[in-house]
């Protein structure tokens, strides 16, 4: 006799054998439906394969992808190490943290050089970011090589101008060391005179600028060359505009280490601050901290001034001239100058130009910007004038004979 449970369970499998074939009959009224919708040379076997393709190809897309984002995340983490302690290190000159940057700064170079070979098809980076990183990692790995660079140049200056010192070294020859110009352009201008005669001045003229020059190439981070050669035809223009305009030929490297000698006081400050810690060391308390903003731009403006001021008593002493014709010989050559200047920004494009500067010097800091296009043709304009009302004074002004300009009567 069948109980009620028993009775209850056919039931039950009753039902569900019921619904499965109702389902089952009305899925495979849909899959023939399906069926029609394609050509006549698709089966069923062939709906298979093409799901089977589509879903491998998503499935590996997916892990592909994946693993990049994976990748991406090491490289940024071993970015964040780097960077951390690198600037920990420019701030406080652990000396851990200079072993941890490097380790950090390797890690980062082997991902970079890894993720470039790897998603060679497909880059993780525009060739703009790919070259951002290489001369991040450049900037950073020349770091050592620029400190010691910049500490060589800096005691062969202050050496050589120590040796300048007046009497130091004896005379030769009734020939004073060239090093003793150097020493009285800087700190006796008023004593230098075109009777005295110096030996080794062909030397010193040709190392003071190689170290003027270089001087710039290690300030660059030895990132390319380009930039301290513009820097450097730019700076040296009043030089060799001064020493042609004097109309001494045969004086002509005495004039060179004369008018060089105001520049290096600048390239010593500049240099004294990149052999602690490298050039972005410099940026860093320039952007980063006030009270060494305003001593180093003070000292800064400060030399640029005694420059001046040097340049027009030397003028005056290798020309002959009055002190209207060595002011007017200074801006000048300094009205030129600015008109190369601004004629170079002009050719490469004002915005092009500060970009590639900031991109090499690192001269603004991150998010700042400036639109000079206002600024090039008042550069210009205020270069010409000044150019033009120097030259005016210099044809009209008289050039008198070197015992008038030393104040004795002929």
């Amino acid at each position: 006799m069948i109980t009620r449970n028993g009775l209850i369970g056919i039931i039950v499998l009753l039902a569900g054998l019921t619904t499965g074939y109702i389902v089952s009959h009305g899925v495979s009224r849909f899959h023939d439906r399906a069926l029609l919708e394609f050509p006549d040379s698709f089966s069923v076997s062939t709906i298979y394969d093409h799901s089977d393709i589509a879903y491998h190809e998503a499935y590996d897309e997916l892990t592909l992808l994946t693993e990049r984002e994976v990748d991406l995340l090491r490289l940024k983490d071993y970015y964040r190490q780097f960077f951390m302690h690198y600037y920990r290190w420019l701030d406080t000159g652990d000396t851990q943290s200079s072993v941890q940057y490097k380790l950090a700064l390797g890690q980062f170079k082997a991902t970079v050089d890894w993720l470039e070979e790897k998603y060679r098809d497909n880059p993780c980076f525009t060739s703009r970011e790919m070259e951002e990183l290489r001369r991040i990692i450049h900037i950073t790995e020349q770091t050592d090589r620029t400190i010691r660079w910049a500490r060589v140049v800096v005691v062969v200056l202050i050496f050589t101008l120590v040796m300048g010192i007046p009497r130091f070294i004896r005379e030769s020859g009734y020939k004073k060391f060239a090093g003793s110009l150097y020493f009285d352009a800087l700190f006796r201008p008023n004593r230098v005179s075109d009777l005295d005669r110096w030996h080794s001045i062909h030397r010193m003229a040709s190392a003071l600028l190689v170290l003027y020059l270089f001087g710039l190439v290690i300030f660059s981070s030895f990132v390319s060359w380009r930039v301290p050669l513009i820097f450097g035809a730019l700076g040296l223009i009043p030089v060799f505009t001064l020493a042609g305009m004097s109309g001494n030929r045969r004086k002509f490297p005495e004039m060179l280490v004369s008018f060089l000698a105001p520049k290096m006081p600048i390239v010593i400050l500049v240099l004294g601050v990149v052999a602690l810690r490298g050039p972005i060391f410099l940026w860093y308390r320039i952007w980063g901290s006030e009270l060494f903003r305003i001593l180093f731009i003070a000292a800064l403006f400060m030399l640029i001034f005694r420059k001046f001021h040097v340049n027009m008593v030397l003028a005056r002493k290798w020309s002959h001239r009055n002190r209207r014709g060595s002011s007017a010989m200074v801006w000048m050559a300094f009205g030129l100058q600015l008109l190369v200047a601004g004629a170079l920004l002009y050719m490469f494009g004002p915005e092009e130009s500060l970009v590639a500067l900031n991109r090499e010097l690192l001269l603004l800091p991150g998010g700042f910007t400036v639109t000079p296009s206002l600024f090039t043709p008042w550069m210009m304009i205020v270069a010409g004038a000044v150019t033009a009302g120097a030259f005016s004074l210099l044809i009209y002004n008289r050039r008198g004979g070197a015992d008038t300009i030393r104040g004795r009567k002929t």
